[in-house]
């Protein structure tokens, strides 16, 4: 799954939009997690914490219960 990602000024993801992915099933559970765990240190400007975009991966393992 590839998606962009709106960094806010905190760190935390305000939005996520689909680039690419095989399932919307995986798209849905990346969102989830983005929106609701992930963590980034914001870009700055001037020292001033700024929202930016970024471009991720995110790779799915399916393992055998």
């Amino acid at each position: 799954v590839s998606v962009r990602v709106l960094i806010g000024t905190d760190g935390r993801v305000k939005a996520v939009e689909q680039v690419s992915a095989t399932s919307t099933a995986f798209f849905e559970a990346t969102k989830r997690q983005a929106l609701g765990k992930w963590r980034f240190k914001p870009a700055t400007r001037g020292g001033v914490p700024q929202e930016s975009w970024k471009t991720m991966s995110v790779r799915f393992e399916l393992k055998n219960a």
